[in-house]
């Protein structure tokens, strides 16, 4: 009959730690022991059964399984969050900004469609000068300059969105907890447009 082999994560102070040890007909084994941060103790995972139910090696093995599964867990857990990290990172001003004229600004992708597709429109019916809303910033632009600004804030968009895309996949494919927590979401990201009109 398979014995179940149940481990919790536990501190142990350092004078009191045993890699085994039997108490009252019950044993105790410890594994996986490390020194907790700023304590003279240990962290580590203890089994506990019936010392007649209790074998090392068969232990040793089920520490392994259950070691393994809260890899897998914690790893998730961890790519979970650096995901999140990329998400807020690629929507704050780091990212979703650009200068024009010293102030830092945005166009999101709908409002940018609208004004290519509104400037390409007034320039096709003999307008020279469009008008572009930046928060309640009103400016007047030359329609050439309206273009050729939300031509290059489009390049600079796709260029942060590739960026995002690849930290997400990369992040995703991490085989362990420290790759994903070094793991820089900054990186890569092209330069901050800077434009004046």
């Amino acid at each position: 009959m398979s014995k179940n082999y149940c481990f919790v994560k536990t501190i142990i102070p350092m004078e009191s730690y045993k890699e085994v040890e039997e108490v009252q007909g019950l044993t105790f084994a410890h594994f996986g022991a490390v020194k907790a941060d700023g304590a003279d103790a240990y962290e580590c995972a203890e089994c506990s059964m019936p010392t007649s139910d209790f074998n090392l090696e068969e232990a040793k093995a089920a520490y392994g399984k259950w070691k393994a599964y809260m890899d897998r867990i914690a790893l998730k857990q961890a790519i979970r969050s650096k995901l999140s990290e990329i998400t807020t990172y690629d929507v704050s001003d780091k990212v979703n900004g650009f200068k024009l004229n010293g102030m830092v600004v945005w166009l999101d992708k709908a409002t940018r469609v609208g004004l290519m597709n509104s400037t390409t429109i007034a320039k096709t019916m003999g307008s020279k000068t469009t008008t572009l809303w930046l928060g309640e910033n009103k400016l007047e632009v030359d329609c050439d300059k309206a273009i050729q600004l939300l031509s290059a804030l489009e390049m600079y968009a796709l260029e942060c969105f590739n960026v995002t895309a690849k930290h997400k996949k990369e992040v995703s494919e991490l085989q362990s907890v420290s790759e994903v927590e070094k793991y820089d979401i900054t990186e890569g990201y092209p330069q901050m447009l800077e434009m004046e009109v």
